[in-house]
């Protein structure tokens, strides 16, 4: 995102890019927050000094020059808020508050990020768990806004305003590719892709780990990934949009959905009911749902 007040530092610019990446990810608009349930302010900030009580302990976070804020308020039924300050050359931090059933206010959650993508996106996570999920807001009902000295470019303002067409898209392309790429972050914190070929029921995903020609490591411990979409037959990304993942249980669904993937599963010999029963033993079978 480029940025057009010329005192603002060139290198918040990357900063502003990843949040205009999960806007379009998750849904969230520009507009006038006045009708809508929750508001983003995406504002910058000079020289950040932030006082927090931790339970008993205060501490103290210090963001030097100048970074991004982010800040999500949500006043009913009760008040929740996050604050995000993203600082391009020193620690990131995002908080999360809400308010007590005695009317206090209180610290939720809080965490420190070294890579300023990764805190946009915990941002995002936080607010989402801490602020949405317990009001029963979504992102796409979320209105975001800029404060003064941040400007959308016309590419930028699309790209965040993206959510309907990319929809449209990414149904497109599940219809008509039999392989999708997943990417996620392995137990030593290392970032990894592979491309798995899935089904599709009812507008969920299901991929198959454990037969001998696709094994993800790690699925079993999976709980989030990131879905890349790409156009069959050409070198062109769709999408890269979160999702969650459940393990499907030993039971019928999973005999049912076995059954499903192995009917759709090219170069198999057998039926599909003796390639499920095979694969009982063998493998896992995780739904992934978009957000």
């Amino acid at each position: 995102m480029a940025l057009t007040e010329s005192h603002l530092s060139g290198r918040l610019t990357p900063i502003l890019d990843e949040v205009a990446r999960q806007m379009s990810r998750h849904g969230v608009k520009t507009g006038d927050p006045s009708a809508a349930p929750a508001e983003m302010r995406i504002v910058l900030e000079e020289n950040v000094k932030r006082i927090i009580q931790a339970y008993w302990t205060p501490f103290q976070a210090e963001i030097p020059g100048q970074s991004v804020g982010l800040h999500l308020e949500i006043d009913k039924p009760k008040l929740h808020w996050v604050e995000a300050y993203i600082s391009p050359t020193k620690w990131s931090w995002i908080f999360s508050f809400h308010e007590r059933s005695d009317g206090d206010v209180q610290l939720a959650y809080y965490q420190q990020h070294e890579h300023t993508d990764q805190a946009v996106q915990a941002f995002f996570d936080i607010a989402g768990w801490y602020a949405l999920t317990p009001t029963d807001i979504t992102w796409p009902q979320v209105v975001a806004t800029t404060g003064d000295g941040i400007t959308w470019t016309e590419g930028q303002a699309a790209q965040a305003a993206a959510g309907d067409e990319l929809d449209k898209a990414v149904q497109e392309a599940i219809k008509k590719s039999t392989i999708l790429w997943i990417r996620w972050r392995d137990a030593g914190g290392e970032s990894r892709t592979m491309p798995v070929w899935f089904v599709t029921d009812q507008n969920k995903i299901y991929v198959l780990s454990g037969e001998r020609e696709q094994t993800i490591p790690g699925a079993v411990d999976l709980r989030d990934v990131d879905v890349i979409m790409r156009w069959k037959g050409k070198n062109a990304q769709v999408a890269d949009l979160p999702a969650s993942v459940r393990i499907v249980p030993q039971g019928p669904e999973w005999d049912t959905l076995a059954e499903k993937i192995a009917d759709k599963r090219l170069n198999i010999p057998g039926v599909p009911e003796d390639t499920a029963r095979r694969w009982r033993d063998e493998c896992h079978i995780l739904e992934l749902t978009i957000r």
